[in-house]
């Protein structure tokens, strides 16, 4: 079977055993069709004893595979919904052991299809999935800490997995605005802003829960209503698992979807009606002290710090010509970085500038809007195609 190219070998019988001991099964678990992955993760299907099962094996990244097992193990000890269920895991090799859901389609199949009704339905369930999924985890910090100390033998991580990401943006950004512009630079005060306005999001008492970290359209299974998925919403992909305020993932339906490719802009309504859903099911995650008004600023400066760190990933590739992605599947859908660039630093502007709370930032979200038009001109964010 083919796979991509660079990916080491994968020794089935091997894993087969593995998936078999951590269902406590003799034998019985036989290998299936592989389902994608990525150079980090070999993802397959199997039956385990007559049961469909999905098996995912790590590869490359120690700290995604830590914060997957971790994730999932808490997801599991709390119940909470949403969560693809984890059957077992494996340990030699290292192998989750998953529900098989079925073929369900996505929320990105529905944002790529041409009913802006479904399309906004599955908006609105993914907000109160995510919101259902921080409530039920709200103090699961500790679990989810010891359970990540426990999978990563070499030192656990972060467990609000924002912090480094930030820092590694400040440093790509210094090096790389100079090319579009001096205007654009990212000044001492805005990256001081920019250190402080994480801390803010970390402080004592903000409301946190646990979340996928990738928390993207493609990472939504569409399974439909029942028990452990209420909002008919089971969500993939932990590999980027983190407890940190809630925040962080209601800026994914403001910005739009800031770690994901298929990033389109979304209509104003179809984004407040599954915002006021994840509100909804959030809300026990929030304590009294955090007004509805502080909420909605934290959200705020979640799209700023957002709009930073994504302008790090997409400089390069923006000034280097915005060639688009080597998928050629996909390619005609994704959008282009300078367009991306351009639609954040817009929106992440006027977040900035409303609030106040970090007028640095404001500052240099609108230099680097306005140095971005003018390198390349305007090249406005086109609609999912649902909407358009």
């Amino acid at each position: 079977m083919t796979h991509p190219p660079g990916r080491p070998d994968v020794d089935r019988e091997r894993l087969a055993r593995s998936a078999a001991r951590a269902l406590g099964l003799a034998g019985g678990v036989v290998l299936g069709e592989e389902l994608g992955g990525s150079q980090r993760s070999l993802v397959l299907r199997a039956t385990a004893d007559g049961r469909p099962v999905v098996l995912k094996l790590p590869l490359t990244d120690p700290e995604a595979a830590a914060r997957e097992e971790a994730a999932l193990r808490v997801a599991a000890g709390t119940s909470a919904p949403g969560v693809v269920p984890l059957l077992g895991v494996g340990d030699d090799p290292l192998v989750l052991v998953l529900d098989d859901l079925g073929a369900a389609p996505t929320l990105a199949d529905r944002l790529l299809g041409a009913d802006p009704a479904a399309a906004t339905d599955a908006l609105v369930a993914w907000g109160s999935a995510v919101g259902r999924l921080q409530a039920a985890t709200a103090g699961a910090r500790p679990a989810f800490e010891s359970a990540l100390a426990q999978a990563s033998p070499l030192g656990a991580p972060d467990a609000q997995g924002v912090r480094d990401g930030v820092t590694d943006a400040v440093a790509v950004l210094r090096r790389e605005l100079p090319r579009l512009g001096e205007s654009a630079a990212l000044d001492d005060a805005a990256a001081d802003e920019l250190t402080a306005l994480v801390d803010h999001l970390e402080r004592d008492g903000a409301p946190r829960g646990l979340v996928p970290g990738d928390t993207c359209p493609d990472n939504a299974l569409l399974v439909g209503r029942g028990e452990g998925a209420p909002d008919g919403v089971r969500l993939l992909d932990f590999e980027g698992a983190a407890h940190r305020h809630v925040a962080w993932e209601a800026a994914y339906l403001a910005l739009p979807w800031p770690s994901c490719w298929c990033s389109w802009r979304l209509p104003e309504p179809a984004v407040e009606a599954a915002l006021a859903a994840w509100r909804e099911a959030v809300a026990p995650a929030v304590p009294a002290s955090c007004s509805a008004a502080d909420l909605a600023a934290d959200v705020d400066a979640a799209v700023v710090a957002w709009t930073a760190v994504t302008a790090a990933w997409f400089l390069p590739s923006a000034l280097d010509g915005d060639h688009g992605t080597p998928d050629p599947a996909r390619d005609h859908l994704v959008p282009r970085r300078r367009a991306l660039l351009q639609h954040r630093s817009r929106v992440a502007a006027g977040r900035a500038a409303e609030g106040g709370a970090w007028p640095a930032l404001a500052d240099w979200c609108e230099r680097l809007h306005a140095a971005a038009v003018s390198a390349w001109g305007e090249r406005p964010l086109a609609l999912a195609p649902a909407y358009r």
